[in-house]
């Protein structure tokens, strides 16, 4: 057994875009598959909308929380309309028909995230920022009220970091949905985050970015014998 890391207390709430940030290997990816079920917790409970998340059938449960993990998807021939039609399942009956409702929902998943064009083409065809679109749209047309993200930058270009953390912010904002995302995009985050969490060694600490700056919760993520974080820009900076 291999214990990441104790005592982590933090409630999230609606229409709220929180970062969850922290050195490689510090224990991201390990917090959010626990707090999603994908594996148990070793101590203590995981409330989702007040309810013990281990007491949820798995469907009840795919209605209310959807996942954007770095897994690559089971067939890249599906086209970006197929994918994001497979966030519906939780929904339709047995032979997987859908209802006006359903076709709708996948309608304003793809008008959301801009992927209009790319209906047709198969993800295969993708590049890396489409890609991470279209599986965004999947996770939206799901309509669940809480989403979680790993690392959905991972791979993209500046701007397209930007664009999906942009995003975010406004599906957070226009859709009401609790939005959690682990990232190393730390100067994005404080930007456009409403909270974050910020893993470390020594535990983690929960807040809004201004209050994390305050705190130098972000000084202590990385030895400063590299890089320096100015508590002034709220970025980091290369020591010379």
């Amino acid at each position: 057994m291999n214990v990441i890391a104790t005592d982590i207390n933090l409630k999230l709430h609606q229409g709220e875009l929180i970062g969850l940030v922290g050195a490689n290997g510090i224990g991201k990816s390990t917090l959010l598959r626990t707090l999603s079920r994908v594996q148990p917790a070793l101590h203590g409970k995981v409330l989702l909308s007040d309810q013990d998340i281990q007491s949820f059938k798995s469907v009840e449960l795919a209605s209310q929380l959807s996942i954007v993990l770095t897994e690559q998807i089971a067939s890249k021939n599906l086209t970006v309309q197929e994918l994001v039609a497979l966030g519906r399942q939780p929904y339709t009956n047995w032979v997987g028909t859908m209802a006006e409702a359903d076709i709708e929902k996948i309608r304003k998943a793809i008008e959301i995230t801009h992927i209009t064009s790319l209906v047709n083409k198969r993800c295969f065809e993708l590049s890396d920022g489409q890609m991470q679109k279209a599986l965004i749209a999947r996770a939206i047309a799901q309509d669940t009220p809480f989403i979680m993200l790993d690392e959905p930058t991972t791979h993209l270009d500046i701007y397209h970091k930007a664009y999906i953390l942009k995003l975010l912010k406004r599906l957070a904002f226009e859709t009401k949905k609790t939005i959690l995302f682990s990232t190393h995009e730390i100067d994005f985050a404080i930007q456009l985050c409403d909270k974050m969490i910020v893993m470390n060694r020594d535990g983690f600490e929960f807040g809004r970015p201004k209050e994390l700056i305050q705190c130098r919760a972000f000084s202590s993520l990385f030895p400063e014998d590299l890089i320096l974080f100015d508590t002034q820009t709220g970025s980091y900076k290369v020591r010379s």
